[in-house]
Protein backbone atom coordinates (compact mmCIF):
# COMPACT_ATOMS: atom_id res chain seq x y z
CA UNK A 1 0.00 0.00 0.00
CA UNK A 2 3.03 2.28 0.14
CA UNK A 3 2.39 3.15 -3.51
CA UNK A 4 -1.40 3.01 -3.42
CA UNK A 5 -1.99 5.84 -0.95
CA UNK A 6 0.39 8.35 -2.60
CA UNK A 7 -1.17 7.62 -6.00
CA UNK A 8 -4.68 8.10 -4.58
CA UNK A 9 -3.66 11.33 -2.88
CA UNK A 10 -2.22 12.60 -6.15
CA UNK A 11 -5.47 11.88 -7.97
CA UNK A 12 -7.50 13.40 -5.16
CA UNK A 13 -5.51 16.62 -5.31
CA UNK A 14 -6.38 16.85 -9.00
CA UNK A 15 -10.04 16.67 -7.96
CA UNK A 16 -9.58 19.24 -5.16
CA UNK A 17 -10.12 16.47 -2.58
CA UNK A 18 -8.01 15.74 0.48
CA UNK A 19 -7.55 12.03 1.20
CA UNK A 20 -6.77 10.87 4.75
CA UNK A 21 -6.31 7.13 5.21
CA UNK A 22 -7.00 5.75 8.69
CA UNK A 23 -5.87 2.40 10.08
CA UNK A 24 -8.32 1.58 12.83
CA UNK A 25 -5.79 0.41 15.39
CA UNK A 26 -2.74 2.46 14.57
CA UNK A 27 -2.27 5.52 16.75
CA UNK A 28 -4.38 4.38 19.72
CA UNK A 29 -2.48 5.45 22.81
CA UNK A 30 -1.69 2.94 25.55
CA UNK A 31 -3.62 5.07 28.03
CA UNK A 32 -6.69 5.01 25.79
CA UNK A 33 -6.36 1.26 25.39
CA UNK A 34 -6.06 0.84 29.16
CA UNK A 35 -9.26 2.86 29.62
CA UNK A 36 -11.06 0.40 27.31
CA UNK A 37 -11.58 3.10 24.67
CA UNK A 38 -10.28 1.14 21.68
CA UNK A 39 -13.69 0.02 20.49
CA UNK A 40 -15.26 3.45 20.83
CA UNK A 41 -12.35 5.15 19.04
CA UNK A 42 -12.51 2.68 16.16
CA UNK A 43 -16.26 3.17 15.73
CA UNK A 44 -15.86 6.95 15.89
CA UNK A 45 -13.20 6.84 13.17
CA UNK A 46 -15.46 4.77 10.95
CA UNK A 47 -18.16 7.39 11.26
CA UNK A 48 -15.67 10.15 10.43
CA UNK A 49 -14.45 8.26 7.35
CA UNK A 50 -17.86 7.73 5.79
CA UNK A 51 -18.79 7.14 3.04
CA UNK A 52 -15.62 5.12 2.35
CA UNK A 53 -14.54 1.86 3.99
CA UNK A 54 -12.11 -0.95 3.18
CA UNK A 55 -12.26 -4.32 4.96
CA UNK A 56 -9.53 -6.94 4.61
CA UNK A 57 -10.09 -10.47 5.89
CA UNK A 58 -7.68 -13.36 6.08
CA UNK A 59 -7.93 -16.46 8.26
CA UNK A 60 -7.58 -14.92 11.72
CA UNK A 61 -10.69 -13.71 13.54
CA UNK A 62 -8.79 -11.05 15.46
CA UNK A 63 -8.94 -9.39 18.85
CA UNK A 64 -12.19 -9.72 20.79
CA UNK A 65 -12.92 -6.89 23.24
CA UNK A 66 -13.89 -7.85 26.76
CA UNK A 67 -17.32 -7.16 28.20
CA UNK A 68 -15.96 -4.04 29.94
CA UNK A 69 -15.43 -2.42 26.53
CA UNK A 70 -19.21 -2.35 26.03
CA UNK A 71 -19.82 0.46 28.49
CA UNK A 72 -23.31 1.76 29.22
CA UNK A 73 -22.46 5.06 27.54
CA UNK A 74 -21.18 3.31 24.42
CA UNK A 75 -24.26 1.08 24.18
CA UNK A 76 -26.50 4.10 24.60
CA UNK A 77 -24.63 5.82 21.79
CA UNK A 78 -24.51 2.66 19.63
CA UNK A 79 -27.61 0.57 20.55
CA UNK A 80 -26.83 -2.03 17.87
CA UNK A 81 -23.91 -3.22 20.03
CA UNK A 82 -26.23 -4.78 22.59
CA UNK A 83 -25.91 -8.55 22.54
CA UNK A 84 -22.71 -8.54 20.49
CA UNK A 85 -20.18 -9.17 23.27
CA UNK A 86 -17.81 -11.89 22.13
CA UNK A 87 -17.56 -10.60 18.56
CA UNK A 88 -14.15 -9.51 17.31
CA UNK A 89 -13.48 -5.82 16.84
CA UNK A 90 -13.00 -6.50 13.12
CA UNK A 91 -16.51 -7.94 12.86
CA UNK A 92 -17.95 -5.01 14.80
CA UNK A 93 -16.13 -2.56 12.54
CA UNK A 94 -17.49 -4.23 9.41
CA UNK A 95 -21.00 -4.24 10.85
CA UNK A 96 -20.75 -0.56 11.76
CA UNK A 97 -18.89 0.52 8.65
CA UNK A 98 -20.82 -1.38 6.00
CA UNK A 99 -23.41 -4.00 6.83
CA UNK A 100 -25.59 -1.87 9.11
CA UNK A 101 -25.59 1.05 6.70
CA UNK A 102 -27.05 0.44 3.24
CA UNK A 103 -25.86 3.86 2.05
CA UNK A 104 -22.29 2.54 2.14
CA UNK A 105 -22.92 0.22 -0.81
CA UNK A 106 -20.75 1.15 -3.76
CA UNK A 107 -18.22 3.05 -1.65
CA UNK A 108 -17.21 0.21 0.67
CA UNK A 109 -14.96 -2.60 -0.49
CA UNK A 110 -14.31 -5.96 1.14
CA UNK A 111 -11.48 -8.31 0.24
CA UNK A 112 -10.89 -11.95 1.26
CA UNK A 113 -7.32 -13.22 1.01
CA UNK A 114 -6.69 -16.62 -0.56
CA UNK A 115 -6.24 -19.23 2.18
CA UNK A 116 -3.21 -20.61 0.34
CA UNK A 117 -1.28 -17.46 1.30
CA UNK A 118 -1.76 -18.18 5.03
CA UNK A 119 -1.02 -21.91 4.69
CA UNK A 120 2.33 -21.09 3.08
CA UNK A 121 3.33 -18.80 5.95
CA UNK A 122 2.45 -20.74 9.08
CA UNK A 123 0.73 -20.25 12.40
CA UNK A 124 0.88 -16.45 12.55
CA UNK A 125 -1.47 -16.30 9.54
CA UNK A 126 -3.79 -19.17 10.52
CA UNK A 127 -6.84 -19.13 12.84
CA UNK A 128 -6.17 -18.65 16.55
CA UNK A 129 -8.16 -21.80 17.30
CA UNK A 130 -11.23 -23.81 16.37
CA UNK A 131 -13.67 -21.22 17.75
CA UNK A 132 -11.89 -18.42 15.92
CA UNK A 133 -11.97 -20.40 12.67
CA UNK A 134 -15.71 -21.00 13.11
CA UNK A 135 -16.39 -17.32 13.84
CA UNK A 136 -14.32 -16.15 10.88
CA UNK A 137 -16.12 -18.53 8.53
CA UNK A 138 -19.47 -17.27 9.87
CA UNK A 139 -18.43 -13.64 9.36
CA UNK A 140 -17.41 -14.32 5.78
CA UNK A 141 -20.75 -16.03 5.15
CA UNK A 142 -22.60 -12.96 6.48
CA UNK A 143 -20.53 -10.72 4.23
CA UNK A 144 -21.21 -12.84 1.17
CA UNK A 145 -24.97 -12.67 1.76
CA UNK A 146 -24.90 -8.94 2.39
CA UNK A 147 -22.74 -8.39 -0.67
CA UNK A 148 -25.26 -10.17 -2.85
CA UNK A 149 -28.31 -8.53 -1.25
CA UNK A 150 -26.98 -4.96 -0.96
CA UNK A 151 -24.59 -4.89 -3.95
CA UNK A 152 -21.52 -4.34 -1.78
CA UNK A 153 -18.31 -4.98 -3.76
CA UNK A 154 -16.56 -8.16 -2.58
CA UNK A 155 -13.34 -9.59 -3.96
CA UNK A 156 -12.53 -13.16 -2.89
CA UNK A 157 -9.19 -14.93 -2.95
CA UNK A 158 -6.77 -12.14 -3.79
CA UNK A 159 -3.42 -13.98 -3.86
CA UNK A 160 -0.94 -11.51 -2.36
CA UNK A 161 -0.46 -7.92 -1.08
CA UNK A 162 0.70 -6.62 -4.45
CA UNK A 163 -2.52 -7.75 -6.10
CA UNK A 164 -4.52 -6.28 -3.22
CA UNK A 165 -2.83 -2.89 -3.62
CA UNK A 166 -3.76 -2.75 -7.30
CA UNK A 167 -7.37 -3.72 -6.53
CA UNK A 168 -7.73 -1.10 -3.80
CA UNK A 169 -6.22 1.58 -6.01
CA UNK A 170 -8.62 0.86 -8.85
CA UNK A 171 -11.71 0.47 -6.67
CA UNK A 172 -11.13 3.57 -4.57
CA UNK A 173 -10.12 5.69 -7.55
CA UNK A 174 -13.37 4.87 -9.31
CA UNK A 175 -15.43 5.48 -6.15
CA UNK A 176 -13.76 8.82 -5.41
CA UNK A 177 -14.13 9.99 -9.01
CA UNK A 178 -17.83 9.11 -8.85
CA UNK A 179 -18.25 10.92 -5.54
CA UNK A 180 -16.25 13.97 -6.63
CA UNK A 181 -16.53 14.27 -10.44
CA UNK A 182 -14.03 16.50 -12.13
CA UNK A 183 -16.90 18.54 -13.53
CA UNK A 184 -17.80 19.49 -9.95
CA UNK A 185 -14.47 21.13 -9.14
CA UNK A 186 -15.28 24.69 -8.06
CA UNK A 187 -13.66 27.63 -9.79
CA UNK A 188 -10.89 29.49 -7.90
CA UNK A 189 -13.25 32.24 -6.75
CA UNK A 190 -15.68 29.75 -5.25
CA UNK A 191 -12.84 27.76 -3.65
CA UNK A 192 -11.54 30.87 -1.94
CA UNK A 193 -14.99 31.80 -0.70
CA UNK A 194 -15.35 28.29 0.72
CA UNK A 195 -11.96 28.58 2.42
CA UNK A 196 -13.09 31.75 4.19
CA UNK A 197 -16.39 30.10 5.11
CA UNK A 198 -14.46 27.12 6.53
CA UNK A 199 -12.36 29.54 8.61
CA UNK A 200 -15.56 31.16 9.88
CA UNK A 201 -17.17 27.81 10.68
CA UNK A 202 -14.32 26.89 13.02
CA UNK A 203 -14.85 30.15 14.93
CA UNK A 204 -18.57 29.50 15.22
CA UNK A 205 -18.05 26.26 17.13
CA UNK A 206 -16.40 27.90 20.13
CA UNK A 207 -18.60 30.97 20.51
CA UNK A 208 -20.99 31.77 23.37
CA UNK A 209 -23.39 34.33 21.95
CA UNK A 210 -24.25 37.74 23.35
CA UNK A 211 -27.67 38.89 22.08
CA UNK A 212 -26.83 42.56 22.68
CA UNK A 213 -23.83 42.29 20.33
CA UNK A 214 -25.98 40.73 17.63
CA UNK A 215 -28.60 43.45 18.13
CA UNK A 216 -25.98 46.18 17.72
CA UNK A 217 -24.69 44.64 14.50
CA UNK A 218 -28.25 44.17 13.26
CA UNK A 219 -28.95 47.86 13.77
CA UNK A 220 -25.82 48.83 11.90
CA UNK A 221 -26.51 46.50 8.98
CA UNK A 222 -30.06 47.80 8.68
CA UNK A 223 -29.05 51.44 8.98
CA UNK A 224 -27.49 53.99 6.65
CA UNK A 225 -24.43 55.16 8.54
CA UNK A 226 -20.74 54.70 7.78
CA UNK A 227 -18.57 51.67 8.49
CA UNK A 228 -18.66 50.05 11.91
CA UNK A 229 -15.41 49.17 13.67
CA UNK A 230 -15.37 46.38 16.26
CA UNK A 231 -12.82 46.95 19.00
CA UNK A 232 -11.35 44.30 21.28
CA UNK A 233 -8.17 42.82 22.66
CA UNK A 234 -6.43 40.10 20.72
CA UNK A 235 -8.14 36.77 21.42
CA UNK A 236 -11.29 38.33 22.83
CA UNK A 237 -13.53 36.70 20.22
CA UNK A 238 -14.04 39.38 17.56
CA UNK A 239 -13.66 36.92 14.67
CA UNK A 240 -16.04 34.49 16.36
CA UNK A 241 -18.55 37.28 16.88
CA UNK A 242 -18.63 38.43 13.25
CA UNK A 243 -18.62 34.84 11.93
CA UNK A 244 -21.60 33.92 14.10
CA UNK A 245 -23.38 37.16 13.39
CA UNK A 246 -23.02 36.66 9.64
CA UNK A 247 -24.61 33.23 9.94
CA UNK A 248 -27.42 34.80 11.99
CA UNK A 249 -27.97 37.57 9.43
CA UNK A 250 -27.82 35.15 6.50
CA UNK A 251 -30.57 33.06 8.03
CA UNK A 252 -32.85 36.09 8.26
CA UNK A 253 -31.85 37.73 4.96
CA UNK A 254 -31.03 34.93 2.49
CA UNK A 255 -31.07 37.25 -0.54
CA UNK A 256 -28.44 39.68 0.78
CA UNK A 257 -24.94 39.74 -0.68
CA UNK A 258 -22.50 38.69 2.06
CA UNK A 259 -18.74 39.06 1.59
CA UNK A 260 -16.49 37.83 4.39
CA UNK A 261 -12.70 38.10 4.24
CA UNK A 262 -10.68 36.79 7.18
CA UNK A 263 -7.10 38.02 6.99
CA UNK A 264 -5.00 35.06 8.04
CA UNK A 265 -7.72 32.63 6.99
CA UNK A 266 -6.06 31.71 3.69
CA UNK A 267 -2.51 31.81 2.35
CA UNK A 268 -2.88 35.08 0.43
CA UNK A 269 -5.65 36.73 2.44
CA UNK A 270 -3.26 39.35 3.89
CA UNK A 271 -2.51 40.82 0.44
CA UNK A 272 -4.77 43.85 0.04
CA UNK A 273 -4.59 43.60 -3.76
CA UNK A 274 -5.93 40.07 -3.51
CA UNK A 275 -8.68 41.20 -1.15
CA UNK A 276 -9.74 43.96 -3.56
CA UNK A 277 -9.61 41.67 -6.60
CA UNK A 278 -11.63 39.00 -4.83
CA UNK A 279 -14.31 41.49 -3.78
CA UNK A 280 -14.53 42.93 -7.31
CA UNK A 281 -14.86 39.42 -8.77
CA UNK A 282 -17.63 38.55 -6.29
CA UNK A 283 -19.47 41.77 -7.13
CA UNK A 284 -19.15 41.04 -10.85
CA UNK A 285 -20.63 37.58 -10.32
CA UNK A 286 -23.45 38.91 -8.14
CA UNK A 287 -24.40 41.73 -10.50
CA UNK A 288 -23.82 39.79 -13.75
CA UNK A 289 -21.88 42.83 -14.95
CA UNK A 290 -20.38 42.27 -18.43
CA UNK A 291 -17.39 44.53 -17.82
CA UNK A 292 -14.00 42.85 -17.37
CA UNK A 293 -12.43 43.02 -13.94
CA UNK A 294 -9.28 45.15 -13.54
CA UNK A 295 -6.07 43.39 -14.51
CA UNK A 296 -3.37 45.60 -13.02
CA UNK A 297 -2.93 47.15 -9.60
CA UNK A 298 -3.35 50.64 -11.05
CA UNK A 299 -6.58 49.65 -12.76
CA UNK A 300 -7.81 47.94 -9.62
CA UNK A 301 -7.12 51.00 -7.47
CA UNK A 302 -8.83 53.25 -10.00
CA UNK A 303 -11.92 51.07 -10.56
CA UNK A 304 -12.45 49.73 -7.04
CA UNK A 305 -14.86 52.54 -6.02
CA UNK A 306 -16.84 51.99 -9.24
CA UNK A 307 -17.38 48.31 -8.44
CA UNK A 308 -18.49 49.17 -4.91
CA UNK A 309 -20.96 51.61 -6.45
CA UNK A 310 -22.27 48.83 -8.70
CA UNK A 311 -22.86 46.68 -5.63
CA UNK A 312 -24.69 49.52 -3.92
CA UNK A 313 -26.80 50.16 -7.02
CA UNK A 314 -27.89 46.52 -7.33
CA UNK A 315 -28.60 46.26 -3.62
CA UNK A 316 -30.81 49.34 -3.71
CA UNK A 317 -32.54 48.19 -6.90
CA UNK A 318 -33.29 44.75 -5.45
CA UNK A 319 -34.20 46.02 -2.00
CA UNK A 320 -31.51 43.97 -0.29
CA UNK A 321 -28.26 44.61 1.55
CA UNK A 322 -24.64 44.04 0.61
CA UNK A 323 -22.68 43.12 3.73
CA UNK A 324 -18.88 43.40 3.68
CA UNK A 325 -16.94 42.01 6.64
CA UNK A 326 -13.17 42.54 6.64
CA UNK A 327 -11.58 40.79 9.57
CA UNK A 328 -8.18 41.73 11.12
CA UNK A 329 -7.23 44.59 8.81
CA UNK A 330 -4.26 45.37 11.06
CA UNK A 331 -2.75 42.06 9.87
CA UNK A 332 -2.58 43.13 6.23
CA UNK A 333 0.85 42.81 4.67
CA UNK A 334 2.43 46.20 5.09
CA UNK A 335 3.40 46.92 1.49
CA UNK A 336 2.18 49.87 -0.60
CA UNK A 337 0.99 51.34 2.72
CA UNK A 338 -1.85 48.82 2.78
CA UNK A 339 -2.44 49.19 6.52
CA UNK A 340 -3.17 52.89 6.10
CA UNK A 341 -6.27 51.77 4.13
CA UNK A 342 -5.76 54.38 1.43
CA UNK A 343 -7.05 51.81 -1.06
CA UNK A 344 -10.41 51.75 0.73
CA UNK A 345 -12.71 54.55 -0.54
CA UNK A 346 -13.66 57.08 2.11
CA UNK A 347 -17.40 57.40 1.42
CA UNK A 348 -18.91 54.35 -0.34
CA UNK A 349 -20.56 52.69 2.64
CA UNK A 350 -23.95 54.35 2.76
CA UNK A 351 -27.45 53.36 1.75
CA UNK A 352 -27.58 49.73 0.75
CA UNK A 353 -23.82 49.22 1.13
CA UNK A 354 -22.73 48.57 4.71
CA UNK A 355 -19.24 47.80 5.99
CA UNK A 356 -17.69 46.22 9.03
CA UNK A 357 -13.98 46.00 9.78
CA UNK A 358 -12.26 44.19 12.62
CA UNK A 359 -8.86 45.33 13.82
CA UNK A 360 -6.89 44.44 16.91
CA UNK A 361 -6.34 47.03 19.62
CA UNK A 362 -2.81 45.69 19.93
CA UNK A 363 -1.65 47.41 16.73
CA UNK A 364 0.54 50.49 16.88
CA UNK A 365 -0.74 53.98 16.11
CA UNK A 366 1.07 53.78 12.77
CA UNK A 367 -1.47 51.23 11.60
CA UNK A 368 -4.48 53.35 12.54
CA UNK A 369 -4.63 56.46 10.30
CA UNK A 370 -6.56 54.77 7.54
CA UNK A 371 -9.47 54.23 9.87
CA UNK A 372 -9.13 57.27 12.11
CA UNK A 373 -9.35 59.73 9.24
CA UNK A 374 -12.64 58.12 8.28
CA UNK A 375 -14.08 58.74 11.71
CA UNK A 376 -13.72 55.16 12.93
CA UNK A 377 -11.76 53.80 15.88
CA UNK A 378 -9.07 51.19 16.11
CA UNK A 379 -10.67 47.78 16.41
CA UNK A 380 -12.81 45.74 14.04
CA UNK A 381 -14.71 47.17 11.11
CA UNK A 382 -17.98 46.17 9.47
CA UNK A 383 -19.88 47.29 6.31
CA UNK A 384 -23.27 46.41 4.82
CA UNK A 385 -25.02 47.29 1.57
CA UNK A 386 -28.82 47.67 0.33
CA UNK A 387 -19.65 35.68 1.21
CA UNK A 388 -14.09 20.17 3.06
CA UNK A 389 -12.34 21.34 0.29
CA UNK A 390 -13.85 18.83 -0.45
CA UNK A 391 -12.68 16.05 1.86
CA UNK A 392 -12.50 12.29 1.48
CA UNK A 393 -11.36 10.16 4.39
Amino acid sequence: MTQTWPELRRRCRELQVELVEVDLRWGIAEEQSTRKETLKLCLDEIRACRPFFIGLLGERYGWTPGADAFTADLQEEQPWLRGLAGKSVTELEILHGVLNNPEMAGRSFLYFRDRAYALARGADFLPEGADAAHNQAALKAIIRRASADKHIPLCEKYPDPRTLAALVLQDLKEAIEAQFPIEGIPDPLTREARDHEAFAEIRRRTYIGRPDYFARLDRHAAGNGGPLVLVGDSGSGKSALVANWLQHWRGQHPNDFLFQHYIGGTSDSADHWRLMARLVAEIKRWTNDPEDVPRTHDDLLRDFPLWLAKARSKAEHDGVRCILVLDALNQLEDHNHARLLGWLPAHPFTGGLRSARRLSTTISHKGVPGTSRRGTRTGAAFASARCCARTAR
